[in-house]
């Protein structure tokens, strides 16, 4: 479980000390009404015994003889069993020793028929012993005030039951506390304990809930400082590093660069260009990211990086190359593609080295498939490839060669125009419409002194006065 959030994490905290309450009060509540009920249960059996061992000493001293129900004795002894209000719902009764028939009962008034009820067989039972008949054991008790007491169960129902011999009038007193009542008082007990666990836990829970708050807002407050710390450091790092692969990378083009005298700053145009062109272009090209637009406009300056293995009488060679030689100039995208193949398979899969590689590749690609090295066409050229096309060519025709002049910007923006659909991407070509001042504007910056830059008169043709005037000042088809 992976948490997203300090609020989630309390939350979590806040749960499982909800939950290890819940369990705790269920456990400990089942515990303690064991142990109390086991208690008031003794404590009611033993006082149950004392009232009628008490009762029937006072019994014993209220008359000897025989009693017959109805008469006065009878009816003094029945006023004492009605009136005697004892705990739990507790009663006395009196049966007669010989037959075990009720004698006295709280009720007998109202119903004479108890008088045919028997508790002759009346058993009970205490702890673990076995059950034993109540009656029969006060009747052997004889003249002693001893009483004897266990748990009857009847219909469902538990009493507490005590009964003391009665020797005086013929009779057992019986005296009886429902076990009912027996838990009524355990609850009663309980209760109030339970409520003030639960408000005791949530006390508990709210002041660890606040503290583990606290406790996580600080960690938290240090984290962020120490991964605050650390990204800084990892920023300026990284920095550092991408600063010194630039240089590395810049250094490595110029090495090339440096065997073309008369490129100038060809690098330095090559990406600006590349890179204007790449940002106006992700505008109807998604693909193109941000951080795209950055890396071809870097990659750029290496895309002419495999003339390294082009031989000085082809590279330099002032006039128009032969077929073999142009065979042979015709091998740097391949060449250029292999060293930066070696060195991604040392990096082991860079974004960067890949797409310079493209561009390295696949720069001389043709929109019509006549380019090279490898023939292919329209979108299977990659994306930056097809950028950097553009800037390559405008920077060549704008640029002095041994074997030709500078042409002007306009001259270079209609031949790129009409090579639009064959030579290059019509919808880089589009783009580049919307931006060729600014390219117009880099070239005058990072060019040759204005003696070399002036062009061929009848090369500076008026914008205006273009034949791809409509493909140029509106779409290129």
């Amino acid at each position: 479980m992976r948490l997203k959030s300090k609020a989630q994490l309390i939350e979590y905290m806040s749960g499982a000390q909800v939950l290890l309450l819940v369990v705790a009060l269920l456990a400990f509540g089942g515990w303690i009404q064991s142990r109390v009920g086991h208690v008031i249960r003794n404590q009611i059996i033993d006082e149950n015994q004392l009232i009628a061992e008490q009762m029937g000493r006072l019994l014993r001293t209220m008359h000897s003889g025989s009693m017959t129900y109805g008469d006065s004795t009878w009816d003094r002894f029945q006023a004492i069993v009605e009136e005697t209000k004892l705990p739990n719902d507790g009663y006395l009764c009196i049966a007669e020793s010989t037959s075990g028939n009720l004698l006295c009962h709280p009720q007998m008034r109202k119903q004479p028929a108890l008088r045919s009820a028997t508790l002759q067989g009346f058993s009970v039972a205490r702890g673990d012993t076995e059950k034993f008949n109540l009656f029969q054991a006060a009747i052997q008790s004889g003249e002693d005030s001893v009483a004897f007491t266990g748990i009857a169960s009847s219909q469902g129902k538990q009493e507490v039951v005590s009964a003391a011999n009665l020797p005086n009038i013929g009779g057992i007193l019986f005296v009886h506390q429902s076990e009912a009542s027996t838990r009524i008082a355990i609850t009663r007990i309980l209760t109030p304990l339970g409520y003030a666990g639960v408000l005791i836990g949530s006390i508990l829970i709210f002041v660890s809930t606040k503290l583990s708050s606290r406790l996580v807002s600080g960690f938290e407050h240090q984290l962020e400082e120490i991964n605050a710390g650390l990204e800084e450091t990892v920023k300026l790092r990284t920095n550092s590093l991408m600063k010194t692969r630039n240089a590395v990378i810049f250094g490595l083009a110029k090495l090339a660069e440096s065997r073309d005298s008369d490129t100038g700053e060809h690098l330095e145009r090559i990406s600006l260009y590349s890179t204007l062109l790449a940002k106006t272009h992700a505008e109807v090209a998604p693909e193109i990211s941000a951080e795209c637009v950055e890396s071809i406009g870097l990659a750029s300056s290496l895309h002419d990086i495999g003339k390294v293995g082009v031989p000085d009488r082809v590279l330099l060679k002032p006039g128009k190359l032969t077929p073999e030689e142009r065979v042979e100039i015709e091998v740097h995208p391949r060449i250029g593609e292999e060293c930066l193949n070696a060195i991604d398979d040392r990096l082991q899969g860079d974004g960067f080295l890949a797409l310079a590689r493209e561009i390295c590749a696949y720069h001389h690609e043709k929109w019509d498939g006549s380019g090279y090295p490898y023939r292919i066409h329209s979108n299977q050229i990659p994306i930056a490839a097809r950028i950097v096309a553009v800037a390559d060519v405008y920077d060549a025709l704008r640029s002095k060669r041994p074997y030709k002049s500078p042409l002007s910007h306009e001259a270079t923006c209609q031949i790129l125009c009409e090579g639009a659909g064959s030579h290059f991407d019509p919808d880089v070509i589009r783009s580049f419409i919307k931006v060729h001042r600014d390219f117009e504007a880099i070239s005058e910056k990072y060019w040759a002194p204005k003696e070399e830059r002036s062009g061929s008169a009848n090369t500076a043709i008026a914008l205006t006065s273009l034949p791809c005037k409509s493909s140029f000042t509106s779409a290129v088809v």
